[in-house]
Order: C-alpha cells, then sequence, then structure tokens
C-alpha cells in the first residue's frame, strides 16, 4: 500500500507542475510549486513545522532558504514572512528547484557549505529537490560519482576522491516534463553516506518514496 500512495504523491506533484505553468512569472510560479511540496510533507507529519527562512547563529547568516523543516516546539524568529533560525533547530533544509541548471546545483552547494560551517556541533541535513533538471541525468550521476556502464547496461560506482557537490545530503529529481517509461528513465536520487564518504544511488521506484522516507523520519 505504500507504493501506492507515494505514487500518488508523485503523481500529483507532477501534475501540479504542469498545471502551474499557467502562471507566466517565473517567482510566483516557483513559490506556489514549493508551497504545494510544503503541504504534502506537513500533511504527511504533524510534529513538523515549515517555512521560508534563514539559518543564522551569532553574526553568521546562511542565503534564503526555499524550505526549512523544524520542530512545532523549536524556537523561530519571524522576519516578515521569513524565519531565522539556528542549525540546532533545522531538522531538514531544502531546496526546490523547478529546472536545475549547473549552476542551481552549484549555489546550492555553497549555501549548504556555509549553513554547516555556522555551528560546528551541528551540521542540519541539506537537500535538493528537483522537479526536472536542465542538466542530463547522466552529467549529474557523474558528478556525484556514478557512470554508466555500456556492458552491464546499468550505473555503477565510479573511482573517485573529490565530489563536485560535497555539501549536498541528497538530490532528487521526479521529471515532471517527461512521461511514462521516458520519466523513469529521466528520474533519481542520490544520498550521501556520511561514514563513507560517497554517494548512494537508490533504485527503488516511485522515486518519490526515497524522498518520503527522509521526511517521514525526521
Amino acid at each position: 500500500m505504500y507504493n501506492e500512495f507515494a505514487q500518488y504523491y508523485e503523481n500529483l506533484l507532477r501534475a501540479q507542475y504542469r498545471v502551474s505553468e499557467i502562471i507566466q512569472q517565473k517567482l510566483p510560479r516557483g513559490t506556489i510549486r514549493e508551497d504545494f511540496l510544503r503541504e504534502i510533507i506537513l500533511k504527511r507529519n504533524d510534529f513538523l513545522r515549515g517555512k521560508k527562512g534563514i539559518v543564522s547563529k551569532c553574526s553568521i547568516q546562511s542565503g534564503e532558504c526555499d524550505l526549512i523543516l523544524y520542530e512545532s516546539s523549536a524556537t523561530v524568529n519571524p522576519i516578515g514572512d521569513l524565519i531565522l533560525i539556528e542549525p540546532k533547530n533545522c531538522k531538514l533544509i531544502l531546496e526546490i528547484k523547478s529546472n536545475a541548471s549547473g549552476t542551481d546545483i552549484k549555489k546550492t552547494n555553497k549555501n549548504f557549505e556555509l549553513i554547516k560551517s555556522i555551528d560546528s556541533d551541528c551540521h542540519p541535513l541539506c537537500g535538493l529537490f528537483c522537479y526536472n533538471t536542465v542538466l542530463k541525468k547522466r552529467t549529474i550521476l557523474n558528478r556525484f560519482g556514478w557512470i554508466y556502464d555500456n556492458d552491464i547496461k546499468g550505473w555503477k560506482e565510479a573511482v573517485i576522491s573529490n565530489f563536485k557537490y560535497p555539501h549536498i545530503d541528497f538530490i532528487i529529481c521526479i521529471a515532471s516534463l517527461e512521461e511514462d517509461e521516458s520519466c523513469i528513465e529521466n528520474q533519481f536520487f542520490l544520498i550521501k553516506d556520511n561514514i563513507l564518504g560517497k554517494f548512494t544511488l537508490r533504485s527503488e521506484y516511485p522515486i518519490i518514496k526515497n524522498f518520503l522516507g527522509i521526511t517521514d523520519n525526521l
């Protein structure tokens, strides 16, 4: 039954992405998609709260974060529509992209690096949710340490010592613009193993199940 509900949520997100294309301006269109994803997460987890905001401690501040998830009992400082929150109170920091480019991923990695440097005793979980990506799946997976092997017709780990985006703890793409088999072919979920220092490529589908597994266990 869990797979069926996961597919339901994935279909909702993909459908909402398409219908929101009626909004021509990029900023409000992106905000609508962020809000829709946030509502799905929060409705599944009553103990969580989620807002756009800034991670801060003392005089150090991160860049703006699309979604910060925190427990309802956590102390936050509202500033207009944003919140200011300390790293120790962050359950998950999520960047959300409609069509992530290489520059978007690079900037996200840089902001996550700053967030993880704010408090040496607390490194919040930081992830990137992509509805689609400008870069090809092969290019992105290569940058996270995975290559496609034509002999086995599948993905395998590459021998790599330095990852291009080491501060991203996980990245998901649900390929909202693709249909049927093309959708699955372009979807992916990568999560970092902090002990081994490398990224694991998950092959469980529907792909959103991997993401919900993280948010449901915060």
